[in-house]
C-alpha cells in the first residue's frame, strides 16, 4: 500500500472514533482504502468504533460490508473492545451480526481464517511467522481447514508460505483427504501439484499389501481406523436411556467419552450383572431390534463423515454381534437439562446465552444442509442438543437423519420422504401431514403438532424483546394456507 493510501486509511480511523460518518463515507468514495483498512495494530475502523461505543458508526461500517470479525494483532476482535469498555448494547448489536470474541493465539487466528477464506487474514499472519503448521485439539493445520472449505486462495497462501502438505490429523487424514471428500477440484490439483498424498486413514482402506505381503486387495479387506474394540473400553456409570438405546460414561484409551449402546446388546447385559442394576434385564422384539440397529448404521454411516465444532462428534464405533456401540466426545447435558434447570430455579437464560446458543445450533444445521448431498436430521429438539464442558452447543442423534436426494433437471426441490417422523412437539407441520419436505426451513416447526398444522397456532413474541430479534422470528413465519388455515410456528423454549 502507497504512503498516500497509508494516510488515507488512518485518517479514515480518525474520523471513526469521532463517529463522522460523512468524513467516512468521502474516504471510501474515493476508492483509495477499504472499509477493512487495518492501521499496525491491525485495528479497523470497526474496532475503533466499537472501543467508543458508537452505535450509529458500528452500523454504518456494517452496511458497507465491514468485516465483523477482525482480529487484530492481539486477537481482539470488535466485539471484545465492545465488551471491554462495557458497552452492552453495542455488543448485543454486533453478536446479532454474528460477531464473536476473538483469540489471542495467533496460531487459532490463522486456523479459523483460512476456514472462514480471509485471505487477507491469512496473508498478515504469514508475514508475522506464525507456525502454518500450527494444529488444534484433533491436529487439524489451517491447510486442513482450507481444503476442507474449498477455500483455494488461502490454501495456496499457506502451500507458498512453506506448509506441509503431508500432515496428518489424528484421525489419520491430510489435506487432499479433506479436499477429495467435498470435491473441491482447484484444491485438490494444487495439493498434488505441492506432492501432497493422502493420509494413512484412506491409505489403510485402500492398501493392496500388508506388513506381511499379503494382497489385501485379492483378500477383499479393508482396514476401518473408527473400528473399536470393545475390550478397551471401561464402563464407568450410565448416564442416559431411550427406547432403544442407553448411553454410558466410558474410558477408552485414556479418555472420557460417551458410549452408546444398542438396549438388546451384550454390553447392557454385561453392565447389570456387574453393578447389579436395579432395572428389568428388558430385550427388545425382533423387530424394535431392527429398528434400533437401522438407526445406529444410519448414524455411524454419517456421523463418521461429519467434522464440525457444532456437530458431536463420532470417536469409534463397534458393530460386532452384541457390542453395537458408538463412541463420541462426552458432553456436559443436554439443551433440555439446561432448561429444566433454569424452570426448577425459577430462572431464564440470559439473553446473551440464548442468541449464542442460537447461532451455534445454526452454525451445525448450515453445515448439515450445505453437505453434498445435504443432510436433514429430522429429529431436531432440544434432547437431541448437547452442551460440552465449555459450554458450547453440539448437535447429535442422527438416527432418523436422512440424505436428501440429488435433483435431477427438471425435477421439484422437495421430495417425498416418511411422514410423521421425529418427535410431534417439534415436527414441521408438511411432516406431519406427511408432505414432500427438504432441508430448507420455509415452513414453521410447532408448538404442538396438531395446533401448529391445523389451525396455525404461532406463539406471541413480548413486546420488550430485542427488535432485530423479534423480526427475525417473524420472518420465518412463512405463511401457508392450508385447511383454511395459516402456517404454524416454531416452538420457543426458554
Amino acid at each position: 500500500m502507497s504512503p498516500d493510501s497509508f494516510a488515507e486509511g488512518c485518517k479514515m480511523l480518525l474520523f471513526a472514533a469521532k463517529g463522522d460518518t460523512s468524513a467516512v463515507a468521502t474516504i471510501l468514495s474515493q476508492g483509495k482504502v477499504t472499509v477493512d483498512f487495518r492501521d499496525y495494530d491491525r485495528r479497523t475502523a470497526i474496532h475503533v468504533a466499537a472501543s467508543e461505543g458508537d452505535e450509529a458508526m458500528v452500523k454504518f461500517l456494517c452496511e458497507r460490508g465491514a468485516k465483523i470479525n477482525r482480529s487484530d494483532r492481539w486477537g481482539g476482535s470488535p466485539l471484545d473492545d465492545a465488551l471491554r469498555h462495557r458497552h452492552k448494547k453495542l455488543a448485543t448489536y454486533l453478536r446479532s451480526k454474528g460477531a464473536a470474541t476473538g483469540h489471542a493465539d495467533k496460531s487459532t487466528n490463522l486456523i479459523t481464517a483460512a476456514s472462514e477464506g480471509d485471505i487477507e487474514e491469512v496473508n498478515m499472519l504469514i508475514e508475522d511467522k506464525v507456525d502454518i503448521n500450527c494444529a488444534d485439539y484433533d491436529k487439524r493445520t489451517a491447510m486442513h481447514l482450507a481444503a476442507g472449505e474449498g477455500q483455494y486462495m488461502c490454501l495456496k497462501a499457506l502451500l507458498d508460505g512453506g506448509g506441509n502438505p503431508n500432515a496428518e490429523d489424528r484421525f489419520g487424514n491430510r489435506p487432499l483427504d479433506d479436499a477429495q471428500r467435498n470435491d473441491h477440484i482447484d484444491c485438490i490439483s494444487i495439493l498434488i501439484k505441492f506432492e501432497g498424498a493422502n493420509g494413512t486413514a484412506k491409505r489403510n482402506k485402500e492398501a493392496t499389501i500388508d506388513d506381511s505381503g499379503h494382497d489385501l486387495s485379492k483378500l477383499n479387506v479393508q482396514v476401518d481406523t473408527m473400528k473399536v474394540d470393545w475390550t478397551e473400553v471401561e464402563m464407568i456409570e450410565k448416564i442416559g436411556a431411550g427406547e432403544f438405546g442407553e448411553i454410558f460414561k466410558c474410558k477408552w484409551r485414556g479418555n472420557l467419552v460417551a458410549a452408546k449402546c444398542v438396549k438388546s446388546a451384550k454390553i447392557r447385559q454385561e453392565w447389570q450383572k456387574n453393578k447389579k442394576d436395579d432395572e428389568l434385564n428388558e430385550s427388545l422384539s425382533t423387530t424394535a431390534k431392527d429398528v434400533a440397529l437401522n438407526d445406529f448404521r444410519i448414524e455411524t454411516s454419517i456421523l463418521r463423515q461429519l467434522r464440525h465444532p457444532n456437530i458431536c462428534m463420532l470417536l469409534g464405533y463397534s458393530n460386532t454381534k452384541d457390542y453395537e456401540v458408538m463412541i463420541s466426545e462426552l458432553m456436559k447435558c443436554s439443551l433440555l437439562d439446561v432448561f429444566k434447570a433454569h424452570r426448577i430455579q425459577g430462572t431464564q437464560l440470559s439473553k446473551k446465552k440464548q442468541l449464542r446458543y442460537a447461532i451455534e445450533l445454526a452454525k451445525g444445521m448450515n453445515y448439515l444442509h450445505t453437505c453434498r448431498p445435504p443432510i436433514l436430521h429430522r429429529d431436531l429438539k432440544p434432547a437431541n442438543l448437547l452442551v460440552d464442558f465449555k459450554d458450547t452447543l453440539k448437535i447429535t442423534d442422527f438416527g432418523l437423519a436422512k440424505l436428501r436426494p440429488n435433483k435431477d433437471v427438471g425435477e421439484t426441490d422437495t421430495f417425498t420422504m416418511t411422514g410423521e417422523t421425529g418427535s410431534y412437539r417439534f415436527m414441521a407441520p408438511e411432516v406431519f401431514r406427511h408432505e414432500t419436505y427438504n432441508e430448507k426451513p420455509n415452513k414453521n416447526g410447532v408448538k404442538a403438532v396438531t395446533c401448529a398444522a391445523i389451525d396455525g397456532t404461532r406463539p406471541v413474541v413480548p413486546r420488550h424483546w430485542d427488535a432485530e430479534l423479534s423480526q427475525l422470528i417473524e420472518d420465518s413465519w412463512v405463511t401457508a394456507l392450508f385447511s383454511g388455515a395459516a402456517g404454524a410456528s416454531v416452538r420457543l423454549v426458554s
